[in-house]
């Protein structure tokens, strides 16, 4: 829709029935137009605008005697052209990280407590993707002794994903043992796949004439058992009872039937969002663009967020629900809750 000022009206009443629409999950008439827009319009001139809302496809009507409704191509328009874009308060961002940054040293749980975070203020499923290591090969390895017994791995690979696994160990380690111990594996194995870096230890363990014997036997071992624990890949899916709860789904059992099969769908599901991700942005996915024939009936909000100096993105977060969402503020949340992450990962890495 290209807007001209003769369009202003047209560009206001498509953003009128979707907020409408969005609050009450019921057809929007004319007469609700009428009241809210407070401008003069006649009930009549409403209806023939949004007649042409629904021929130029931004609309539709469910039913003859019913309001309109918003179509995929009306919801896409409303947020590439419409709807003004937000970002979170300084107030609401410093809640978040006061409440993420607790999960010292975990990825997982960082992970976890974010997605939560989203569910309570979304009010919508919430989730993350973030690769594994595993798939990767190493940029960096350090270890960081938490106590006697307990030692911190952190590894990141090359694409800038990062996972964290704390190790029990057999023998105290001092802090420059460790300092150590990090800089032979990202000076030895630097550039090695993940699955490869077991076994070039494993090799160089055969050599009992290896001068670095002692030190390649403890990085084998602290590494076999934070690998161990890793996952091939990390998608975290939260608050799925929140999507069915909603009218679309609570209304209708074989929407809900078809929404959770397409839920399952995880590899395709994070593939698509894999692709958004490297747009290294947020994006907005509605619909049939989830290209899930069983999630047409939602929509997606997904942002990156990113670890290191060079701020390369690492992984993405965001909502999952029904296309009647809030997309304003859904939005603002989701780009508030990336830049959160990275903030909590980008201070591991200075601590």
């Amino acid at each position: 829709m290209n807007v001209t000022y003769s369009d202003k009206r047209r560009k206001r009443i498509l953003e009128l029935v979707i907020e409408a629409y969005v609050s009450t999950a019921l057809p929007v008439g004319s007469q609700l137009l009428a009241h809210k827009l407070r401008s003069g319009l006649s009930s009549a001139t409403i209806r023939n605008i949004m007649a042409d809302l629904e021929e130029a496809g931004y609309l539709e009507q469910p039913h003859t005697s019913a309001g309109r409704v918003p179509t995929d191509r009306g919801y896409r328009y409303y947020v590439d052209a419409v709807m003004d874009l937000q970002h979170l308060s300084a107030e609401a961002l410093r809640e978040f990280e006061g409440r993420l940054e607790p999960m010292e040293y975990d990825v997982d749980r960082l992970l976890e407590c974010a997605g939560a975070l989203l569910v309570e203020f979304a009010q919508q499923a919430a989730f993350v993707v973030a690769p594994s290591v595993k798939k990767s090969t190493v940029k960096q390895v350090e270890f960081v002794p938490l106590s006697l017994r307990k030692l911190l791995c952190v590894m990141v690979a090359n694409e800038e994903m990062v996972a964290s696994h704390i190790v029990e160990i057999e023998e105290p380690m001092s802090r420059d043992e460790a300092a150590a111990l990090s800089r032979f594996v990202n000076t030895e194995l630097a550039g090695l796949e993940f699955a490869s870096l077991l076994i070039s230890l494993e090799r160089r363990m055969l050599s009992q004439t290896d001068s670095f014997y002692h030190i390649v036997k403890r990085a084998l071992q602290i590494l076999q058992d934070a690998l161990s624990t890793e996952p091939n890949e990390r998608f975290l899916l939260q608050g799925t009872r929140v999507i069915i709860e909603q009218p679309e789904f609570s209304r209708d059992p074989k929407k809900a039937h078809e929404l959770l099969k397409g839920l399952d769908a995880e590899e395709t599901l994070v593939e698509r969002m894999r692709q958004d991700l490297a747009a290294d942005s947020v994006q907005v996915r509605i619909g049939k663009e989830v290209k899930i024939p069983e999630l047409e009936s939602c929509s997606y909000v997904i942002a990156p967020f990113s670890f290191g100096h060079d701020h390369e993105m690492v992984g993405g977060i965001g909502v999952i629900g029904p296309k009647r969402m809030d997309y304003l503020r859904l939005r603002a949340l989701v780009e508030g809750m990336g830049r959160c992450l990275s903030h909590c990962l980008n201070l591991w890495e200075q601590a």
